[in-house]
């Protein structure tokens, strides 16, 4: 049975040769030969969209689609780095990707951002490539801070520093009821909840190393906000909106990781039961008794990657480490390829085996070097 190291090194070693440029589910409008009807319409964007992502076959080079390269996978990629697990050349591999981010970050705003190398249209949201959204940038600034605090990286600190300022100056929190919450994108009010607790989960590492009372108050707010929305039951909903209202493995994976951030930085009054709760509902709810990842409570499928990973990342946080080598296990047998990365998503009859970089590669690489620092 491979090891948790021996999957990290191997993955690691991938991504590396590659330079963590690659494919993403959801970069068809990067494609130089996608027909113009199906760009110029919402309906057109979206069916592209999900034709790509779907497709058991990579349409990618027939659609002349190119590797790019996320902000987001190489804040996961950093963050890996900055974790002390046995990777060759950490301290110059995590250099690098502090380097990719400060040249990737935006330059139409003066506070350091990021968004994705791909425009987005989905059912809920369109934005372009050149405008930052919450998600990379969050993903981003904790790596800088993460890249900081094992390597005393001023450029690192500089640059979550400059992260956590365009939260504040750009996507100002919306009051509501119990708190106030992020939004998804600049002038953005949507009420997503991981959205909104990755920003908090953010702007309280960067207060724990700089502190900043400005940031501890939006942390504050950000923290009471998603715990005034758990269910009974232990989940939160995607969002607090009538067409937001389901519950999924990743995003639930996020808003814990993200209160039990906030925890450890000692900000924002984090109730430790809401934790256990969520911590239950996705336990007991989200994973089968062997490992496998549910993608909702009530079904199963497609089996995704993002999903195993993040399964694996929250309970190595938590400090569940049985569960987390469960989910491992399950990975190791069915969604490991044999060159070290691993397939995107796994249907009932079928696998989509394309190893998208910021979807699947970057965030196992995460999560492996958190089990490994788990289990040492």
């Amino acid at each position: 049975m491979t090891t948790a190291v021996d999957a990290l090194r191997a993955l690691e070693k991938w991504g590396r040769v590659r330079e963590w440029a690659g494919s993403d589910p959801y970069d068809a409008l990067n494609a130089r030969r996608l027909p113009r009807p199906m760009r110029a319409s919402v309906l057109g964007r979206r069916v592209a969209t999900q034709v790509v992502k779907r497709s058991p076959v990579n349409l990618r080079p027939m659609l002349g689609i190119p590797p790019g390269r996320s902000a987001a996978a190489v804040g996961h990629v950093l963050s890996a780095y900055s974790i002390d697990v046995p990777l060759d050349e950490r301290r110059v591999r995590a250099s690098q990707c502090v380097s990719w981010l400060s040249d990737m970050r935006l330059p139409s705003y003066e506070e350091a951002c990021w968004g994705y190398h791909f425009d987005v249209q989905t059912s809920v949201l369109r934005y372009p490539r050149t405008e930052p959204n919450t998600i990379a940038t969050a993903f981003a600034g904790m790596a800088l801070v993460d890249a900081y605090e094992a390597f005393e990286d001023e450029q690192a600190l500089s640059l979550a520093r400059g992260s956590s300022s365009f939260f504040l100056q750009n996507v100002p929190q919306t009051e509501a009821d119990g708190g106030a919450y992020f939004g998804y994108l600049v002038g953005d009010r949507t009420p997503i909840h991981n959205a909104s607790m990755l920003v908090c989960a953010l702007l309280a590492r960067v207060h724990a190393v700089a502190p900043d009372p400005e940031l501890a108050a939006a942390v504050e707010r950000g923290v009471a906000y998603c715990q005034a929305h758990q269910r009974e039951d232990g989940s939160w909903p995607y969002g607090e909106r009538d067409d937001l209202q389901w519950v999924d493995g990743f995003h639930t994976g996020y808003v814990l990781d993200s209160l039990m951030t906030c925890a450890k930085a000692g900000v924002g009054d984090v109730d430790t039961a809401a934790i256990e709760r969520g911590l239950s509902y996705y336990r007991n709810e989200l994973f089968e008794p062997d490992g496998t990842p549910k993608y909702y409570p009530h079904e199963t499928y497609p089996i995704d990657s993002q999903c195993v990973a993040q399964g694996i990342q929250t309970f190595a946080l938590a400090g569940d480490v049985e569960h987390a080598g469960k989910v491992f296990d399950w990975s190791q047998r069915h969604m490991r390829r044999s060159d070290g990365a691993y397939v995107f998503q796994r249907r009932r009859r079928w696998a989509n085996r394309t190893p998208h970089v910021r979807w699947t590669a970057a965030p196992m690489l995460t999560a492996l070097a958190h089990l490994v620092e788990a289990e040492l």
